[in-house]
């Protein structure tokens, strides 16, 4: 009997469909698209939620029953005091490159690169090394190395790269990657601004500073860039040297977020395609 009823209904439905006006079926069309869109929302809020509540508790469980990733990899988890100082010097090295001039003399004046070596080739004197000093100190071996061919030789050096010394900025920042240092060492403030400062999807109080070693451990702080930034905690404004990694990590929120979309997008590309078909 149910089966003859239901049959019966569509049957109807269909003949509705058969004779009634265009405008009319139009609009049985959009009530349906607009219910199973409806639908979809529904589902997929569901979902979300579920998700959400699954990865909140795997997060809990993990940092109140497990060792962080850290221990596991052996790595010297360290609260290294914020009181080291920056060193504003700034020692050449590996593909600096240096504009050195000699008053009066522009014969052996031009730009040079430092070598894997870290040295330089120099006309008429052969390779000097300079990797290591200061320009100031460079200026002056440059200088001694010249007054064998040159009375009392005035010598400057500038450097036009600075190439050899670089820290790490990556995550949720604008601009992720290499920073190049103009110090033999630079600030967590200072690394931000040049990265571009963080995203809105940066959890700002869970950054972590990567400082690797000889002995190839590598040494772990945790950074409240919010704290930094916003606060003004200058406690959190560590000391960054060549070779270290920043790391922002993504919020829990902007992570569910970037897992939805590519669900949601071709579903949403999918609505629009069809109302603009049905001329809706």
């Amino acid at each position: 009997m149910m089966k003859m009823t239901s049959f019966r209904s569509v049957n109807c439905m269909k003949f509705l469909l058969n004779k009634c006006q265009p405008a009319y079926r139009e609009k049985i069309m959009k009530t349906a698209i607009n219910k199973i869109l409806h639908a979809i929302k529904t589902i997929l809020g569901v979902s979300f939620m579920f998700l959400f509540s699954s990865l909140v508790h795997a997060q809990n469980f993990t940092s109140i029953n497990q060792k962080p990733a850290q221990e596991q990899l052996a790595m010297d988890v360290q609260n290294a005091s914020a009181n080291e100082q920056p060193d504003s010097r700034y020692t050449l090295g590996t593909n600096d490159v240096l504009t050195i001039t000699v008053q009066r003399h522009p014969e052996v004046s031009g730009k040079y690169t430092i070598n894997m070596e870290g040295k330089i080739q120099f006309e008429f004197v052969g390779d000097i090394l300079l990797s290591g000093m200061t320009k100031e100190k460079a200026a002056v071996v440059i200088s001694k190395r010249l007054e064998k061919y040159i009375i009392k030789p005035d010598v400057t050096v500038v450097i036009t790269e600075y190439n050899s010394k670089v820290v790490y900025v990556v995550g949720e920042v604008g601009l992720p990657g290499k920073i190049f240092m103009r110090g033999d060492t630079i600030l967590v403030r200072d690394a931000l601004l040049a990265a571009n400062l963080p995203q809105l999807t940066a959890a700002t109080e869970k950054a972590t500073l990567f400082t690797p070693s000889d002995n190839g451990k590598v040494t772990l702080r945790k950074v409240n860039i919010y704290a930094l930034l916003y606060k003004g905690d200058l406690r959190q404004n560590y000391v960054m040297k060549p070779g270290d990694t920043l790391y922002l990590p993504a919020t829990l929120w902007a992570k569910v977020a970037r897992f939805i979309n590519p669900i949601t997008q071709p579903i949403s590309q999918a609505a629009g395609t069809g109302a603009a078909i049905h001329g809706f």
